[in-house]
C-alpha cells in the first residue's frame, strides 16, 4: 500500500509541476540560507559563505535533479521531453516528414488492406459464440453413386442423413441445416415493391444452435420447423437497407415467391449467415410447399426435400460438444452416416467406394478459401516487399538526416548522455513518425479493403477488425524499432572530440560504412526489380484475361436475373418468361433477347453424365461429364455465337415440341470425332 501511495504521488507531481518546482526551489533556498548563515557565524565573507554552502549541498541544480528523480517519474518525464523535441524536429523539416509519412502510409496501409482480405477469407471465424466448436460437414469424395444433388457436390446431404445425424448428441450439441431457396437470389416483395434477396430455409435450431443474437424479435424454434411456419427473420444489414432499422418491421408481411411470411425477428449486427462468400438477407423455416422447394428446383419425384431420399441438397453445419475433437466426432458419426447415406439408393454394388464424411473448421470462407489461399499469400508477399522497400527508404532518409546531427549527438554524449538515453531519443522520433504514417495507412487500408471487397464480388465485407489492428500495430512497432536503431550505430561510431571539431559539411565516413550503404542500396534495388517483375506479370495476366476470347460478342450484352413472384407450376413459370421475353424484344434499342436458366457469370450449370445414342459413356466426370443449360429461343444469335452446323434454338422449340440441343466443338471432338453429330441423341435431347 505504501509503494502504491508513493507511485500515485509521483504521478500526481507530473500534473502539478509548477507548484512542485516552486516548492522545491523554496526548500532549496531555505537550506542554502541556513548553510550561509552558519558560514557567516564562523567569520566567512558573504561571497565565500555562499560558495562554501553551495559546495556543501553538492550543487543546487544537481541536488534538484536528484530530488526530482526520487519524487517524480524520470523515465516518463524524459519520454515526454523526447516526444516534444521529436515533434519540433519533424515540424522543422516538413519536406522530410511528408515524404517519410506518405511512404510509411503506403507500405503499412497496403499490408493492412491485404491482411484484412487474408483475415476474412482464410482466418476469421464466424462472429458467433465459441466459433471453434462450429464445423461444416463436407464430402471429400462427393455424394454416393446413384444419388442426385443440387448445389455443391461436396457440401450437399440428403434429408435422411440430416435426420439421422441430428439425433446423435454425442458428437454435436446441435446439427443445423440450411438450404438456399434459389440458385442466386430469390424473388421477394414488401408491400408493392418487388425485388430479389438472398434467402435460405433453415432448421428450427439454426439461430439457437449457432448462438445468434437478435437486434429485434426472436428466432425460430423446432416447432416452427415441424409446422413449416410462415415466419421470417431478416439480417441486420437487410433490415437497415430495407426498413431503415425501424422497429415497425416486426410483424410486417414479406412475400417470398408469392408466399406471405410474417417478420418475427432481426439478427444481430455483424451476422451475415453461413453461406460461403454470401450475405444472406432473410431466413425462413424449412418448407414443404412446392413453390419453396430447395434451391428453387421444380418439385418432382426425384427433387423434393421431404419426398426424395436420394436427392442430396441440404447443407449442414454442426456445433461440437465441448472437448470433442474432429477425429473423435467423425468416428462417432461415421456408422450412422454410412447407413443413412444408402437410404433410397436401392441395391448398392459392394465394390462401389463408400462416401466419406469429413468436418471442416469454419475459419475463413468455406468453399472458396482453397481457391483464394495461394493468390492471397502471393499478394501478401508482394505488399510485404513494398513495406520492406518503404522501410529501407525511410531508414536511409533517417541515416542521411542524422549524419547532419553528428555534432548534436557528440554534444549530448559529452554532457553525459549514455547510449540508452540517445536510443530513447531516436526511438521517440521514429515512433512519432511511424504513428502518423500508420494513422494515414489505416485510412488508406479502410478504403483499399472496401475496393478489394467490391472487386472480388464477395458479399462478405473485408472489415478491419481487432486482428487487423493488432497486425498493423505490430508492423508499425517493428518499423519504429528499425528506424530507431538504424541511425544509432553511426551516432555512436566516432569519438566525441573529432565530431565536435568537424563541421556538418565534413562529416566522416569510413570505407566500412560506405560498403554498408552500397549493400543496402543494392538489396533495395533487387527487391524493387523482383516487385516490378511480379507486378508486370500480374498486370499482363489480368490483361490476357481481359482480352481472352470467350466465343461470344460481349459488346452491348446485358445479363440480368428475374424471378416470377407468384408462379406455382412449371407451366405458369414458362408463360411468365415467354410474355416477359416478348415484351423485352419490342423495347426500343433491344436488338435481340433470350432466356437461360443459369445466367452467364453465375458459376452454376447442370452437370452429369448423359447417355449418347442410348449408351452411357464410361469414365470419370472429368473424362465424360457434361455441363448443360436450359435456354430460350434465339440464344446463339443474341450472344453472338457462330453456328458451325445446324441451327439455333427457335420459338417452335416449346415444352411440348421434341427436345433439341445445341452442343459445342469439344462435345463433337470427344464423342463424334467423325463430325456426324446432327440428329444424334444425348440424354433426353436430339442434337
Amino acid at each position: 500500500m505504501r509503494k502504491l501511495r508513493a507511485a500515485l504521488n509521483r504521478l500526481a507531481n507530473l500534473f502539478h509541476r509548477e507548484r512542485y518546482e516552486r516548492e522545491l526551489a523554496e526548500e532549496m533556498e531555505s537550506h542554502l540560507q541556513l548553510h550561509i548563515e552558519d558560514n557567516l557565524r564562523v567569520g566567512m565573507s558573504p561571497a565565500q559563505a555562499r560558495r562554501e554552502a553551495i559546495m556543501k549541498l553538492g550543487g543546487v541544480e544537481q541536488t534538484k535533479e536528484n530530488y526530482r528523480e526520487r519524487r517524480g517519474l524520470p523515465i516518463l518525464e524524459t519520454t515526454l521531453q523526447d516526444c516534444r523535441y521529436a515533434f519540433r524536429l519533424l515540424r522543422k523539416n516538413p519536406g522530410f516528414t511528408l515524404v517519410a509519412v506518405l511512404t510509411l502510409a503506403l507500405g503499412i496501409g497496403g499490408n493492412a488492406a491485404v491482411f484484412s482480405v487474408m483475415n476474412s477469407v482464410l482466418l476469421r471465424s464466424l462472429p458467433l459464440p465459441r466459433p471453434e466448436q462450429l464445423v461444416y460437414l463436407v464430402l471429400p469424395n462427393g455424394k454416393p453413386d446413384g444419388a442426385t444433388n443440387t448445389g455443391d457436390d461436396s457440401t450437399s446431404f440428403s434429408d435422411p442423413v440430416f435426420e439421422q445425424l441430428r439425433t446423435d448428441h454425442a458428437a454435436f450439441s446441435d446439427l443445423i441445416a440450411y438450404i438456399p431457396l434459389a440458385i442466386g437470389k430469390t424473388a421477394v416483395r414488401i408491400g408493392q415493391d418487388p425485388e430479389e434477396a438472398e434467402a435460405d430455409e433453415v432448421s428450427g435450431n439454426f439461430f439457437s444452435g449457432l448462438g445468434v443474437s437478435f437486434a429485434r424479435g426472436r428466432g425460430f424454434t423446432l416447432e416452427d420447423e415441424t409446422a413449416h411456419a410462415p415466419v421470417a427473420v431478416l439480417s441486420y444489414s437487410y433490415w437497415t437497407v430495407r426498413f431503415g432499422r425501424s422497429p415497425s418491421a416486426i410483424g410486417q408481411t414479406i412475400y417470398v415467391k408469392g408466399v406471405p411470411f410474417t417478420i418475427v425477428g432481426v439478427s444481430g449486427q455483424g451476422f451475415y449467415g453461413v453461406e460461403p462468400g454470401l450475405s444472406t438477407d432473410l431466413w425462413i423455416p424449412l418448407q414443404n410447399r412446392p413453390e419453396l422447394n430447395a434451391w428453387g428446383e421444380p418439385p418432382s419425384e426425384d427433387s423434393t426435400l421431404y419426398g426424395s431420399p436420394k436427392w442430396w441438397c441440404i447443407r449442414l453445419i454442426g456445433r461440437l460438444q465441448p472437448h470433442v475433437t474432429l477425429p473423435h466426432a467423425i468416428a462417432m458419426l461415421d456408422p450412422a452416416f454410412q447407413s443413412s447415406a444408402l437410404i433410397g439408393l436401392g441395391t448398392v454394388d459392394p465394390k462401389t467406394p463408400k462416401p466419406t464424411l469429413a468436418l471442416a473448421p469454419t475459419e475463413g470462407i468455406q468453399g472458396i478459401r482453397d481457391d483464394y489461399a495461394q493468390p492471397i499469400e502471393i499478394l501478401m508477399t508482394m505488399v510485404g516487399l513494398v513495406l520492406v522497400i518503404a522501410c529501407t527508404n525511410v531508414a536511409m532518409l533517417l541515416v542521411a538526416r542524422n549524419s547532419a546531427r553528428q555534432r548534436e549527438f557528440s554534444l549530448r554524449l559529452a554532457l553525459g548522455a549514455g547510449p540508452g538515453r540517445l536510443l530513447r531519443q531516436l526511438l521517440a522520433e521514429s515512433l512519432l513518425l511511424v504513428a502518423v504514417g500508420a494513422a494515414l495507412g489505416w485510412i488508406f487500408a479502410t478504403a483499399a479493403s472496401s475496393a478489394l471487397a467490391a472487386w472480388s464480388s464477395l458479399e462478405v465485407p473485408f472489415t478491419l477488425d481487432s486482428r487487423v489492428l493488432v497486425f498493423t500495430l505490430a508492423i508499425s512497432l517493428a518499423c519504429a524499432v528499425v528506424f530507431g536503431l538504424a541511425p544509432l550505430r553511426s551516432a555512436l561510431r566516432v569519438s566525441e572530440g573529432p565530431r565536435l571539431k568537424t563541421s556538418n559539411a565534413a562529416a566522416q565516413r569510413n570505407k566500412k560504412s560506405s560498403w554498408t550503404g552500397k549493400l543496402v542500396v543494392a538489396s533495395q534495388m533487387t527487391l524493387c526489380v523482383i516487385l516490378l517483375v511480379g507486378a508486370g506479370l500480374l498486370v499482363r495476366s489480368l490483361h490476357n484475361y481481359e482480352i481472352l476470347p470467350l466465343g461470344l460478342r460481349t459488346d452491348g450484352l446485358l445479363v440480368f436475373g428475374t424471378s416470377p413472384l407468384s408462379a406455382r407450376s412449371d407451366d405458369e413459370r414458362a408463360r411468365f418468361y415467354q410474355r416477359f421475353l416478348e415484351r423485352l424484344r419490342v423495347v426500343p434499342g433491344v436488338e435481340s433477347a433470350t432466356l437461360m436458366a443459369n445466367r452467364l457469370g453465375s458459376g452454376w450449370s447442370n452437370n452429369g453424365i448423359f447417355a449418347i445414342d442410348g449408351a452411357t459413356p464410361r469414365g470419370s466426370f472429368e473424362e465424360v461429364g457434361m455441363r448443360a443449360n436450359d435456354v430460350g429461343s434465339d440464344y446463339l444469335h443474341t450472344l453472338g455465337v457462330p453456328i458451325l452446323q445446324g441451327r439455333d434454338i427457335a420459338d417452335a422449340d416449346t415444352r411440348q415440341a421434341p427436345k433439341v440441343a445445341v452442343v459445342n466443338q469439344t462435345f463433337v471432338r470427344r464423342f463424334f470425332p467423325n463430325g456426324a453429330v446432327l440428329g444424334a441423341y444425348s440424354g433426353r435431347y436430339q442434337t
